[in-house]
């Protein structure tokens, strides 16, 4: 019995003794996991910063994980403020430009921790090691979409093609080349909407149509648009407009993938018209038909484009003959002016 006695007295010192070691343990950790990821900023930022991406990168899905708050500092970080398993805590990323066109991303935070957290650190279970996995995961993962999405696409030739008639509804938008996703996002909704509430039957794929291009400054002014089964109208105030386009030769290339390859696409139409002395025609516009797109599909390498050119076969420019003019000639007549000019 006495040994069983000190055996209990012995454990009870020890966790005393373990309590205490715990108790004045600094229980302030700050966890910070650093990754490079082979993509702009710029797109990185704007896809991470998207609510409806965050599902795909978020380390803690399958946990009691509460966003009570999000803040941005615009192309340079976002905080999410969690409650996580019954703690709060401040997720924050932070997005800086590479030399070589890439993106470093740091993900840290801070707190104090818990009686029970500091327990499970002792022994290798506690948070400064779960926050230091999650985030590696989480930053693996932003690499490994955005390297498939961005960089992952078919560009496929198809050759001459003769375009109907198209009645459409269109929202005319300015934007850089990387927002156009975005702005079909935003509009493409809103156009839907319209039609749905004055009963307008669709006929086909949206699309976008391109007004200017200024390649310099990246800013292109372009409509979003539906296509419709006949004219329709809209008021004189209204921020929608109606179009038409009448029917027309083009060119077409089809694009599987982000729209950042479309450069690709236009380079096999251009080689097309070159070989057949072919130009753009000034009649019409460039068509892109946007048949799988932000709207349609979250995953941008499944995104569908067609890109219709309008052409026209190049003018040919008719060279005149000039009429020999015979030196001799017009020596005689200048020297036959000057001698009657002396006789007069």
């Amino acid at each position: 019995m006495k040994i069983a006695k000190y055996i209990f007295l012995l454990i009870m010192l020890c966790l005393g003794a373990l309590s205490v070691f715990v108790a004045t343990k600094d229980g302030s950790y700050t966890i910070v996991r650093k990754k490079v990821i082979d993509t702009p900023k710029d797109l990185v930022y704007k896809y991470v910063t998207d609510n409806e991406n965050w599902d795909s990168i978020n380390p803690w899905m399958k946990e009691n994980i509460t966003i009570n708050n999000i803040t941005k500092i615009d192309g340079e970080s976002i905080t999410h403020y969690i409650t996580l398993n019954e703690n709060n805590n401040e997720l924050v990323l932070t997005f800086k430009d590479t030399l070589n066109q890439k993106t470093l991303l740091t993900w840290s935070t801070k707190g104090s921790l818990t009686f029970k957290d500091k327990f499970l650190g002792i022994i290798g279970r506690g948070v400064n090691n779960d926050f230091a996995d999650r985030f590696d995961d989480g930053l693996n993962t932003i690499n490994t979409i955005l390297n498939r999405e961005l960089h992952t696409y078919e560009v496929r030739f198809d050759g001459f093609v003769k375009r109907d008639t198209v009645f459409y509804i269109q929202k005319v938008v300015m934007a850089k080349a990387e927002e156009i996703p975005l702005r079909i996002k935003e509009f493409l909704p809103e156009l839907k909407r319209v039609l749905t509430s004055t009963n307008t039957a669709i006929n086909g794929d949206p699309f976008l149509v391109y007004h200017s291009k200024d390649t310099l400054n990246n800013v292109y002014k372009f409509s979003v648009a539906i296509p419709t089964k006949e004219k329709i109208y809209t008021s004189m105030d209204s921020e929608f407009l109606t179009g038409q386009i009448n029917p027309s030769s083009t060119v077409k290339a089809t694009l599987v993938g982000n729209y950042t390859h479309k450069k690709k696409a236009l380079e096999k139409i251009h080689e097309y018209m070159t070989q057949n002395k072919l130009e753009q025609s000034d009649n019409f516009k460039e068509i892109d038909v946007i048949t799988r797109n932000i709207t349609t599909d979250k995953s941008a390498s499944k995104w569908i484009t067609e890109i219709y050119i309008p052409v026209r076969p190049i003018k040919s420019t008719v060279v005149r003959k000039e009429k020999k003019i015979n030196q001799d000639s017009i020596t005689k007549a200048i020297i036959k002016d000057i001698m009657n000019a002396d006789k007069k």
